[in-house]
């Protein structure tokens, strides 16, 4: 099962033991850092069969922007207000929330650069997601003027993940390396440790003594819960 900790008590809470097969999850409307973590926690808790609303706060009927959604591989939130008391809220460090059986605080981003100036996305707003899911639970953002820290670096990580997934896809299909891929399930599964998920993700797509197609099916496979469109390039020349 997922557990994720309470920010405020710091116990590790085993998400679906009391609150039955559905979970309600919201998060406050400016944070892209808690919606991207209420989307992977949709995502991995899916792989336990829990049915999983996000609602966005304040409760609205309408968004002002749904295709922003879409950038960053989330569904719109559920408009309205739910029929059912939070589950879990994540939002950022001083924002208590609504009451929820389970907070998840994350710290706020930390904008280094002058504030008249925007901070300069990544090309691929993919790579922005990168970036917010390498970072420690206790890791804030940080960007200067020429843009988000670590972002160089997440481009990378991203087109040579999607190189391999491409370059596997040639190869014959083979069974799902389920060693690997257990240890990270485990890491999603505890606290949602997507920078340790994401670590292991590379060393399998380099690991040779995989074979390519085993490869192949599980970076697609793990792409479930992470949501990179790693097999964006697929059959491309």
């Amino acid at each position: 099962m997922v557990r994720l900790t309470d920010s405020q008590t710091g116990k590790s809470e085993t998400v679906g033991t009391s609150i039955g097969r559905r979970v309600r999850v919201a998060y406050p409307y400016r944070s892209l850092r808690a919606a991207i973590v209420a989307d992977t926690f949709r995502r991995v808790a899916g792989r336990h069969r829990l049915t999983v609303t996000i609602h966005q706060l304040p409760y609205r009927a309408q968004l002002a922007d749904p295709a922003g959604y879409g950038r960053y591989n989330m569904p719109v939130p559920t408009t309205g207000t739910p029929d059912g008391a939070i589950d879990v809220y994540i939002g950022e460090t001083g924002d208590e929330g609504p009451r929820a059986r389970v907070h998840v605080l994350l710290p706020p981003a930390v904008v280094e650069a002058a504030r008249r100036c925007p901070v300069p996305h990544p090309d691929d707003p993919l790579a922005l997601r990168l970036i917010l899911l390498s970072l420690g639970a206790d890791e804030p953002l940080r960007a200067g003027e020429r843009g988000y820290r670590g972002a160089a670096e997440a481009e990378h990580t991203l087109a040579e993940l999607r190189r391999l997934t491409a370059l596997c896809a040639e190869s014959p299909s083979a069974a799902l390396p389920i060693e690997a891929l257990g240890r990270i399930h485990a890491a999603l599964d505890d606290d949602l440790d997507t920078p340790t998920a994401i670590r292991l993700l590379v060393a399998l797509a380099h690991d040779r003594e995989l074979s390519p197609g085993a490869r192949f099916e599980a970076l697609v496979h793990v792409d479930r819960f992470l949501a990179l469109d790693l097999a964006r390039d697929v059959g491309r020349a």
